[in-house]
Order: structure tokens, then sequence, then C-alpha cells
């Protein structure tokens, strides 16, 4: 199993000149402030950055139009990557870019769904198929604090356009059914929409080749062309020196047209510029000024007989130009229909071969004999193009018995009993731990219950909910284990103690090796290894004071994602 880990996020706001560099722990990062001070925003904004929107954004945050930059890992490699309005870009550990796209679900969902080993084919709700987009890839790992309390598998946004996504989403990151299931399942679906196409495909060629049988009527003459030879050859030179004659005056015409769309439109533009220059000798004519200056270029000009004179002569010369346009147009229209004229002859060669197929030769006639041998020429390309698609589709038949094959042996029920039970034993563990009572025996029957709760216990439901998940997939996932992002785990609750348990549970808890970032107004006196971050000013969490160096930093990866 992959590994993900968040390593630096910064945060650039250029209409408020505001910004921030956090650098998060690999082990646990708390970031710590009362309500207000903009801790929300800041964690909803990792998940963010690689394209998974949370169910809500403060107004105050879309409003100063934040990009984000984030430096993360998977494994040993690392990268950054930056969200820049509706642009995504990657960049390697040593800055170079690798690929930029537009947009999450046709741009970035194909790349980032290799990068973290979902690749998966998902159905739309439209019947279309689409990749996994960023917010199921990391759905298990965040836990909003505006639905991830109230709803599973509900903390990102963006997602209901994919049918039955929580139930793929949960088989898949739970190892369920792992990723070569789903490989299978594209496969099979690949196939299937393949076979439908090629059985369509049939069907009209066997209509086609009804309608062509309806409407003959053979006369069972076989093709002996030797009977014939003389004609045959009167005929194919007949034909050869009709299409001859066909090509010549084609292409004579096509060079007279040509030549007059050329006169014609001289001839237009000839008139056009002709009515301008009537239009500014008429104007000279009316003013009594001797200096007129240009309303467009400001340029004086004499207003003298010169300069009259001048306009005069243009307009003399545009209408010669005009006249013999006109001429040369006419006459070009006269050539084409005159050139058309061979084309009355071409009515002799045709009834020439029209003679030379009535033919007959005891009881056959040349046409009725190749009339027939055209018509056992379209059997043979009926026939041949049958037998390519019954291989065509008995492939295809081939490849969805292969894939439901590989996918029954993933969906096998005593793997499935496995990982269910071991989800259960965690849940009724952490149900425990928490303290919470009388649990719902829907949530140990399947590993994505109805979580209908209500209540001070509902919150600590949905966090032992979760951890279970998470230990599941730690266990039993061939996907990606990425950053668990928790936002506020104190909610209805407002006892102290129980928020603190609630805080030692989640540290305590996550599984080995994972990275853990939690929001909370307060941390309770819990102790723990990594780094605190404390948001000082109200009402924002970017600073003014961080803003040159941040813009600085990102400046060359917005440049490079622009290119």
């Amino acid at each position: 199993m992959k590994k993900l880990k968040f390593k630096k996020l910064w945060l650039l706001s250029t209409k408020e000149r505001k910004a921030r560099k956090i650098d998060l722990d690999d082990n646990v990062t708390a970031v710590v402030a009362d309500n207000e001070y903009g801790k929300s925003s800041l964690v909803k904004s990792l998940y963010a950055t690689l394209g998974a929107d949370p169910q809500k954004t403060p107004e105050s945050w879309t409003a100063a139009n934040v990009s984000s930059l984030l430096n993360f890992s998977i494994d040993q490699d690392e990268f950054y990557m930056l969200r820049f309005g509706p642009v995504f870009a990657l960049f390697n550990d040593r800055k170079e870019p690798l690929w930029a796209v537009n947009g999450i679900t046709k741009g970035l969902a194909p790349k980032l769904s290799k990068m973290v080993d979902f690749q998966v084919e998902l159905t739309t709700k439209q019947g279309g198929v689409a990749s996994p987009i960023p917010a199921l890839c990391f759905m298990p790992f965040y836990i909003d604090q505006d639905r991830g309390w109230t709803e599973s598998w509900e903390s990102f946004s963006g997602t209901g356009f994919i049918k039955g996504y929580k139930d793929i989403v949960a088989n898949f990151h739970t190892g369920m059914r792992p990723k070569e299931y789903y490989q299978a399942k594209s496969q099979k679906d690949e196939a299937a929409a393949k076979l439908t196409g090629l059985r369509k495909e049939r069907d009209a060629l066997n209509r086609a080749r009804e309608r062509v049988s309806a409407k003959r009527s053979s006369v069972g003459i076989a093709f002996e062309p030797e009977v014939f030879a003389d004609r045959i050859q009167d005929l194919l030179k007949e034909q050869n020196a009709l299409q001859s004659s066909y090509d010549e005056i084609k292409t004579k015409v096509a060079e007279l047209q040509s030549s007059r769309s050329i006169a014609l439109e001289e001839m237009q533009i000839a008139k056009r510029i002709l009515s301008e220059l009537e239009e500014d000798i008429k104007f000279l004519k009316k003013e009594d000024e001797s200096e007129i200056i240009c309303p467009t270029c400001n340029t004086v000009h004499l207003n003298d007989f010169s300069n009259r004179y001048g306009l005069m002569n243009d307009a003399d010369a545009c209408r010669e130009i005009y006249v013999t346009s006109v001429a040369n147009a006419e006459k070009l229209s006269s050539d084409i229909k005159n050139a058309m004229v061979p084309t009355i002859r071409l009515n002799e060669r045709i009834a020439k071969i029209t003679s030379i197929l009535e033919t007959v030769r005891g009881e056959m006639k040349l046409r009725d004999m190749l009339k027939d041998e055209s018509e056992r020429m379209v059997d043979a390309v009926f026939l041949d193009e049958s037998k390519e698609l019954d291989e065509e589709v008995g492939k295809a038949d081939q490849s969805i018995a292969s894939a439901n094959a590989e996918m029954k042996k993933y969906d096998d029920r005593k793997h499935k009993k496995e990982i269910t039970d071991y989800y259960v034993k965690k849940m009724v563990e952490f149900c425990k731990e928490l303290d919470i009572v009388n649990v719902p025996s829907s949530v140990y029957k399947k590993i994505r219950p109805t979580i209908s709760e209500a209540g001070s216990s509902q919150p600590r439901l949905f966090l032992a909910y979760n951890y279970a998940i998470l230990h599941t997939i730690a266990k039993f996932s061939t996907g990606c284990f990425a950053p668990i992002v928790i936002d506020t785990p104190k909610q209805q609750d407002p006892d102290s103690a129980r928020a603190k348990s609630a805080i030692e549970f989640c540290i305590k808890h996550k599984p080995k090796g994972a990275q853990l970032i939690i929001a909370s107004g307060s941390m309770h006196a819990v102790e723990f290894a990594g780094r605190t971050i404390e948001p000082q000013k109200k009402h924002s969490v970017l600073e003014e004071t961080q803003f040159s160096s941040v813009h600085e930093f990102m400046d060359p990866f917005i440049k490079s994602a622009m290119d």
C-alpha cells in the first residue's frame, strides 16, 4: 500500500495581500484556536489543494481568492501541487513542472487517481464513465466539521454525479473489493459496451442484406466474360472515354468559375471605393475652409483644387476598373455556358454504352450477366462482413467471461467475512473506549451502515466508525493511505472530559505510521509528539507579514502553470 504524507502548505491571497506558510509534522499536527480564527479554513485547504473540496467553504475565504501550494510525498517520491483558480499543476521535488490541467473531473481526476492507485472507472448517473475524483480518493481520511459528524462518507462535495459512490468507495478502500476487482469490472464494462455496438452493427447488416435480397430478381446466369469479350472491351473503352471527357469539362469549368469569382470581387471593391471617393469630393465642394482636419488622426489637409482634382482622377480610375470587371465577369459567364455545351454530346456516349449492355449472345444479355455477377459480389461482401462481426462478438464474449472469473476471485465470501469481522472487532473496541452505550446493531452488520444515532453520543459514534474504517483500510486496502484530517472533534458534547478523551483517542488510535492533522478549539492538556499551530488573528488565518515571502516562493510555480 502506498502512503501519502503532507509536508508543507502555502496559502496566498493577492487580492488581500495576505499569506501563510504552514509546516506539518510527520506524526501529529494540531491547529488550535477559538472559533472564527480560521483553523477550519486552514485544514480544509489541505485536501482542497488536491482537488477535494469540502461541503462548505466560508464566504470570506472564497472572496479572498486564495491560491494554495502543497508539498507532499507518496512513499519516497516528493511533489508540489499548485491550485490556482481552476488550474492544478504538479511539480517534482526539484520544482520542475510535470503537468498542468484545467478542472477536476476531466483534468485532474485521471492523473491524481493514478498517482494514489485508485484506478477505477466509475459509472455516472447519466450512464457515462468517469475516473475517481479526488474527493472519492480521500473520502475516508477527512472528517469535516460541517457534515463529517452527522453523515458518513459525506465530508467532500461534488460526488453526487457518481452512481452508488458510497458503496464503491467503502468497498474499494477497505479492500472488500480491491483495485484488481474494479480493473476486471472495467474490462467487463468495456467489452459489454463493445458487444452491444457489435450486435447493433450485425443487426443492421442483416437488415441491409434482407432489403437487397427482397429487391433482387436473379436470372441465375453464370459469369462467362469470354462470351462477351469483344463487347466488354468496347464497354471499357467507351467508359474510359466518357470519364476523360467529363474530367476535362469539369477542370475547365472550375477554372472559369474561379476567374469569374475574382472579377466579381474586383467589381464590388471598385464600386465601394468609388462610392467613398464621390462622398469625399461632395464634402470638399461644400467646405469653405482652406484647411480640413481629419477627425480620426487629426492630420491637416489642404482643401485646394489640386487635392480635389486628385480625388476626381481616382474616382475616374475606379469607374474604369468597375466597367472592365463587369465586362470580364459577363464574358466569363458566357465562357462557362459554352464550356458546358460538350456535356450534351456525352449523351451519345451514354447511349452507346446502353447499346453495348443490351447485346445478346444466345440466351444471355450482357446487362443481365453483369447484374447477376454484381449481386454475387455483394453477397460475398455481406458474408465477409458477417464473419468478421461474428469473430469480434466471440472475442467480446470471451473478454466478458474472463472478467467475470477475475471479479469472482476478488468477490470471495471468505475474504469479505475476514474484513467484516475485523471491522466489527475494531468497532466494538472503539465504541467501548469512547463510552458509547446502546450502539445500534446496524453498525455491525456491514462496512457501510446507515448511522442514525442522535444526541450527544452521535459524534463519538461517528469517530469510532471512522477509526474502525481507517484501521480496516490500513490492514486490507491495496490503495493509498492518506493523512487523517479531523476538523473539531468536540461537537455537541459540552463535557470537557469527553472532549479530552476524544482527542486522546484520535492520537492514540491512529493506525501505525499514519499522519494526523487535527483542528480544535483546545487540546485540553493532551500531550503528544508533534507540532502545534495557533492562529492569532480573528477572522484571518492569513497574515500580511508573510505575504512577501510566500508570494516570492509561489510565483515561479504560478508562472510555470500559466505557460
